[in-house]
């Protein structure tokens, strides 16, 4: 399966190579990407193409800091509905919660990892597996990251440790400068560490129904950009169809079509089955539900495709071990 890339992301790239006196376009052309992609707010580029403009770009700027420059472009737009649902979270920690959840939104070929440490918590870009290896690929992520906690946090914000998996450049000034604090180089992992004083402050930009209006479709989003792989390709259709009530292994192989024994079998090589892949999709869907205190237990039950109410209930308390108001009441 062919991994993408939110074509938007890529206009920070684009304002930066625009800020060197140079025009993107026939740059992006010769990468194999169209710029008109970058104004579709859907649009998605293979990750290849992306690759090669980075390639490029080391070449024609001859900037070894240039990721670290780019950063003063972003926009939350260009990240789509992450980019909003970061702006509306009540902390630091919450936004990273949705980082590491929908990072495949905006690009595939990356993972966030969080993990706690005595100085805080710690947020590692995981580009082990990626074909994103240039050193501004790793400069770039973790400004980003700061620069977007300074836009919800305040620009005063310093972290406490960064880590850089690569070696010192000549420019380590403008890193030092960005970050406000001496870098650590040639690490094991990118990361940077936030003390937990201030990822866990409540941040006055929150608001908590925006956050869970974009964490819906960022849901819905990133099944409908894994429909490569059989099992999202089920939880996209099983999502359409649950309001219904009627979400059968017939229905689904239907909508894909094949047969049920062809379903049943590539579930099987993929280790699960169909009442699992239900199950889960449901369980996802109802937490996100139940987060948005406008949704009545009854609406829930209702867009989950249960025949009543009871049925939900004794279904969330399987999943989760509790019941769908205390698990509700519990986040307040």
């Amino acid at each position: 399966m062919q991994l993408t890339h939110f074509a938007p992301a890529t206009n920070m790239l684009w304002k930066h190579i625009e800020s060197c006196g140079h025009d993107p376009a026939p740059i992006y052309r010769k990468a194999g990407i169209n710029p008109a992609l970058l104004k579709k707010s859907d649009a998605r580029i293979s990750i290849s193409h992306v690759d090669e403009l980075w390639r490029q770009c080391v070449e024609l700027l001859d900037d070894p800091c240039f990721g670290i420059k780019m950063t003063e472009h972003w926009h939350p737009s260009y990240v789509g509905a992450l980019g909003y649902a970061w702006c509306a979270s009540s902390t630091l920690r919450t936004a990273f919660d949705r980082v590491v959840r929908y990072i495949h939104v905006v690009t595939e070929d990356l993972n966030i990892k969080l993990a706690e440490s005595p100085k805080g918590l710690q947020v590692i870009a995981d580009l082990e597996k990626s074909i994103f290896t240039l050193p501004q690929h790793h400069d770039v992520v973790l400004s980003v990251l700061m620069h977007m906690c300074r836009f919800n946090y305040g620009d005063e914000l310093v972290p406490v440790e960064v880590r850089l998996a690569h070696e010192k450049p000549p420019c380590e000034n403008i890193i030092s400068d960005f970050f406000r604090i001496p870098i650590i180089y040639d690490a094991a992992e990118s990361s940077i560490t936030l003390a937990k004083k201030d990822v866990e402050l409540k941040l006055l930009s929150g608001n908590r129904e925006l956050a869970l209006m974009h964490d819906e479709f960022l849901m819905k989003y990133l099944i409908e950009i894994k429909k490569g792989d059989i099992v999202q390709q089920i939880q996209s259709v099983i999502i359409d169809n649950l309001p219904s009530g009627k979400v059968t292994d017939n229905l689904i192989a239907k909508e894909l079509n094949l047969s049920e024994r062809s379903l049943q079998r590539k579930l099987k090589e993929q280790g699960t089955t169909f009442r699992t892949v239900l199950d889960n999709v449901r369980e996802m869907a109802a937490i996100q539900y139940i987060k948005n205190p406008v949704n009545t237990m009854s609406d829930i039950a209702f867009l989950l495709g249960f025949s009543e109410q009871s049925a939900f209930s004794r279904a969330f308390k399987k999943w989760t071990g509790t019941s769908p108001v205390k698990y509700r009441n519990s986040l307040k």
